[in-house]
C-alpha cells in the first residue's frame, strides 16, 4: 500500500483538482482567494502561496522558469508520481495558519538554484543542438568548406555532450533529493 502525502489544501486544489500547471504566484494567489471565499487579504494569500511554492521547489515537486514577474511554476514528474491528499487536520484551512509555513532555508534555496542551473543548461543545449544541425546542413550544402567547418561542428558536438552531462548529473541529484525528501 502506498502512503499518501498530505499537502496544503490550497496546493491540493490548485495542482490536483484544478490541474493547474505553468502558473505564476499571482495566478495561484487569485485561485486561492477564489477557493477561500472568507479571505480578503491579498498580501497574506500571496505570502502563503509563495512559501508553499518554495517548499514544493525544495522537495522537487515544482520547477520554475523565467525571472521576476515572468517566473512560472511547473509540476514535476516526481510530484505526479506521488499519491497526495489534502490535509484534514485544519492546516491549510485558512490563510492565518502559520505552523506549516516555513521560510526558505539554505537547502531549499540551494535546490532552487540547481533547478535554475538545470533549466539554463537545457536552454543552452537546445541552442547548441540547433547549431550542430545548422553546421551539418552547411557542410552538406558547401562540401568544399567542410575541412574549414568540421572543427566548428566537432566543437559544437563536444559542447552539447558537456551540457547533456551537466543536465543528467543535476537531474539525478534533484531526483535523489526528491526521493529522500518524500521519505521524511
Amino acid at each position: 500500500m502506498v502512503a499518501k502525502m498530505k499537502i496544503n489544501r490550497f496546493m491540493y486544489n490548485l495542482l490536483i483538482e484544478r490541474k493547474v500547471d505553468g502558473f505564476s504566484v499571482t495566478e495561484a494567489r487569485d485561485a486561492i482567494l477564489s477557493y477561500d471565499n472568507g479571505s480578503e487579504d491579498i498580501n497574506e494569500a500571496r505570502k502563503m502561496i509563495y512559501r508553499q511554492i518554495l517548499s514544493f521547489l525544495g522537495k522537487g515537486w515544482l520547477r520554475d522558469t523565467g525571472e521576476g514577474r515572468n517566473r512560472r511554476y511547473w509540476v514535476t514528474d516526481t510530484f505526479k508520481q506521488l499519491s497526495v491528499e489534502p490535509r484534514s487536520d485544519g492546516k491549510g484551512a485558512g490563510l492565518k495558519v502559520e505552523t506549516e509555513l516555513k521560510p526558505a532555508t539554505k537547502e531549499t534555496m540551494g535546490i532552487d538554484q540547481l533547478f535554475r542551473e538545470k533549466s539554463q543548461y537545457e536552454g543552452e543545449l537546445s541552442i547548441t543542438l540547433g547549431e550542430v544541425e545548422e553546421l551539418r546542413s552547411l557542410i552538406e550544402r558547401f562540401p568544399e568548406k567542410s575541412h574549414e567547418w568540421t572543427p566548428l561542428l566537432t566543437e559544437a558536438k563536444e559542447r552539447s555532450a558537456t551540457l547533456l552531462g551537466r543536465i543528467n548529473a543535476l537531474g539525478k541529484v534533484l531526483q535523489h533529493d526528491a526521493k529522500v525528501a518524500s521519505k521524511c
